[in-house]
């Protein structure tokens, strides 16, 4: 039996786990989460991480980073001060080191159990043979896909769309962006700045007046018909149906992330459904992918783990 230590590094949170390998199939053993403004350093990070599981037992690490990596053992959160360098200061220990990007987790997740029990909302009630995709706002926003190789193989497929410029529509939105714009002194708003739980906040402030933190307008503004989850609603459908229509994904679309997860109102209600499925020609097409809501929190844990096992399973072989 195998051993994959993973971990899911956000800008909030960071989650770690142990997952087992036995008979070719992923067993979940058990978690840790911390706050991540704790961990000080990487030097802080690896002793915390092996304190909970100790490294000299795992066959594979996996840490999946919120923010860009580079050469698979160097990462820095987006949304964060820490820095990962295993090319500088290894561990020391005889296992395999990988950096993903947190995305590239989620594809993972996506045909990993997490994604296989993950909440039916839209479309076919199966997933399709085909190229799936993968969204989810948080600390900030992320989408990615992943897609069948003609090995038969899963290959993810990183992205960085939720940097572009989002699409305003109606002269009510575009007083919005006029006035995030000011108020961040940025030339366009994108995406990621609002979707994320900042946005959200920020949204929030501008059509009430109240400075609140994004758990908070969470709480009490997203769990019913409010301004508040009417107009995030519409947004967070904008920015799917988009992806839907980018990624191709006629496999299946999984909403991920934190703010859907704790506030499945928001991807469930009649704005964000009508908002969806406004594609003009397109609409019968995006009505014909599936739509599923990754409601297990350890998604990234288990898309992290998930590469992990594929991994080892190619050294073995």
């Amino acid at each position: 039996m195998k051993s994959v230590i993973s971990v899911d590094l956000g800008g909030t949170n960071c989650r770690m786990g142990q997952f087992n390998i036995s008979d070719d199939q992923l067993y979940f053993d058990r978690r840790h989460w911390l706050d991540t403004s704790l961990l000080t350093g990487m030097d802080h990070f690896v002793q915390e991480l092996d304190k909970q599981f100790p490294l000299d037992k795992a066959d594979a690490l996996i840490i999946a980073i919120a923010g860009p990596v580079e050469s698979s053992l160097r990462g820095k959160l987006t949304n964060g001060t820490l820095e990962l360098d295993f090319e500088r200061k290894p561990t020391g220990r005889e296992l395999r080191v990988c950096l993903i990007n947190d995305f590239m987790a989620q594809a993972w997740a996506v045909v990993s159990q997490a994604g296989e029990t993950a909440r039916w909302l839209a479309g076919p009630a199966e997933p399709l043979p085909y190229t799936r995709a993968v969204i989810g706002a948080g600390t900030g926003l992320g989408q990615a896909n992943i897609a069948r190789t003609d090995a038969g193989d899963w290959q993810p497929i990183p992205s960085e769309n939720a940097h572009n410029c989002f699409p305003f529509i109606t002269d009510e939105e575009v007083d919005f962006h006029r006035w995030s714009r000011e108020r961040k002194g940025v030339p366009y708003t994108t995406g990621d700045e609002l979707i994320n739980g900042a946005g959200l906040a920020l949204l929030h402030e501008y059509l009430t007046g109240q400075k609140l933190h994004p758990k908070e307008v969470g709480q009490n503004f997203l769990q019913g018909d409010t301004d508040t989850s009417r107009w995030y609603s519409r947004f967070y459908a904008r920015a799917c149906k988009n992806w839907m229509l980018s990624a191709l994904c006629r496999g299946g679309l999984w909403i991920a992330g934190g703010i859907a997860a704790k506030n499945p109102y928001v991807v469930t209600n009649d704005y964000f459904m009508e908002e969806l499925y406004n594609g003009r020609q397109w609409t019968e097409f995006l009505k014909a992918i599936p739509l599923f809501l990754l409601e297990d929190h350890n998604s990234g844990l288990w898309g992290a783990a998930k590469y992990g096992q594929t991994l080892l399973g190619r050294e073995g072989a």
